[in-house]
């Protein structure tokens, strides 16, 4: 066995899961923000709610991913932010 010293993301979250489907993660689960050093110019503000949008869907559809693979317990040495907590 494993012994973590880990938290759960939200005390909604159950204690103890079985059978459990571990992924272990290596990056983000926070909302896909643009790199550093990477511009974009919009001039409409419709626009700027298209890509912030589309950010958002980009980690929506990486968490479904991981669900899809059968993953029931998440662990990362990153980090996942209230927004990434809804879909799971």
């Amino acid at each position: 066995g494993f012994a973590l010293n880990c938290t759960r993301a939200s005390q909604a979250m159950p204690k103890r899961v079985a059978p459990a489907r571990i992924a272990v993660l290596d990056y983000n689960l926070n909302r896909t923000k643009m790199a550093l050093g990477v511009q974009v110019l919009v001039d409409d503000p419709r626009k700027l709610g298209e890509i912030q949008q589309r950010e958002m869907d980009i980690t929506k559809e990486r968490i479904e991913m991981i669900l899809k693979a059968g993953a029931n317990v998440i662990l990362t040495t990153k980090g996942i932010d209230d927004l990434s907590l809804k879909y799971f």
